[in-house]
């Protein structure tokens, strides 16, 4: 069996397609077609069929892609053998929650190239419900975000800290009590993608104080939604580091309620019983340095209304 043909059908599942996957591994498009079908042909299943435009797995699919990763990592094990000492080299994954990303990982992004420059590194945006079923497939070797329960029995998961999560508005927010029960509130929730731990919670808050919505503006982009909440079109639930500097000169205040100013866990997670890489240590510590000196997870986990799912259900007009 080929460990070519292996990392191409691990890379078409990572890529979403053949085309993107033969631009990832530098072949061509029909390279990757004889490939697979050679695998198909090893193992004696289909691993893809086509719905409409895209190519899904099949159940076999599924079935073989975490063994195809545990094959390549013993690969890529064995060829760090002798190395010790040497610098890290191959790939490493690294799904995030957007907010990390985009506001606390240029530090860890930077030292890790300047300490790895061998690593071809690969950061994606995902949401933290994503993330665990990422780690736990293989999809990534790493991930980072705020706790939604994730599955220790398949992951091994480590504390990055935590941060408090805050009620933003306009100053000229005409709407500013979130403390009353029973509203019908001329306001606007501005908020991202119906699975943020951040709405869940909000959401959850709200219902049980009865508090209800004229309207949510649904967007994809933290940047987006600050925007929109400077400019005075509603209110958003976000980590406090997010809006530092909009706060600091008054573009952006801090409402007062009991859900704002509750504490995240952050965490960071990898596949229990793996090899960790060198690749993988190195932004291990990487993330220690830059993320775990904040409030510890005991003093998180005492905190009102944490979780993610409290509450009963409710939809928000």
């Amino acid at each position: 069996m080929e460990l070519k043909n292996l990392r191409t059908f691990q890379t078409v599942v990572d890529q979403g397609s053949y085309q993107k996957a033969a631009e990832r591994l530098g072949y061509t498009q029909s390279t990757i077609t004889v490939q697979i079908q050679q695998l198909e042909e090893e193992l004696g299943v289909p691993l893809f069929e086509r719905v409409g435009r895209r190519m899904v797995l099949t159940e076999a699919g599924e079935r073989a892609l975490p063994q195809a990763r545990e094959l390549l990592e013993a690969a890529e094990r064995l060829l760090e053998c002798g190395k010790t000492g040497s610098v890290p080299t191959g790939t490493l994954r690294v799904d995030m929650a957007e907010t990390l990303l985009c506001y606390q990982m240029q530090p860890v992004i930077r030292a890790f190239r300047e300490r790895a420059p061998q690593v071809r590194l690969i950061v994606r945006s995902c949401n933290c419900m994503q993330i665990p079923q990422g780690v736990r497939t293989g999809a990534c070797d790493l991930g980072v975000g705020y706790d939604m329960d994730w599955n220790r029995e398949a992951l091994e998961v480590e504390s990055m800290g935590s941060y408090d999560i805050v009620l933003l508005a306009s100053p000229d927010f005409t709407e500013p009590d979130f403390t009353t029960p029973g509203q019908r509130k001329a306001a606007s929730l501005v908020t991202d993608e119906p699975d943020s731990i951040f709405r869940r919670r909000l959401e959850a808050y709200l219902c049980r104080r009865e508090i209800e919505l004229d309207v949510t503006l649904e967007l994809w982009s933290i940047e987006t939604i600050k925007r929109c909440v400077m400019s005075n079109l509603g209110f958003t639930y976000l980590p406090r580091f997010v809006a530092e500097e909009e706060l600091a000169d008054g573009r952006l205040v801090e409402l007062e309620a009991p859900i704002s100013g509750v504490p995240a866990p952050a965490l960071c997670a990898w596949r229990k019983g793996r090899w960790v890489t060198p690749a993988m240590e190195l932004f291990l510590s990487l993330l220690r340095e830059a993320l775990a000196e904040g409030e510890p997870l005991s003093a998180a986990a005492s905190a009102p209304a944490l979780g993610p799912f409290s509450g009963r259900a409710c939809r928000l007009k």
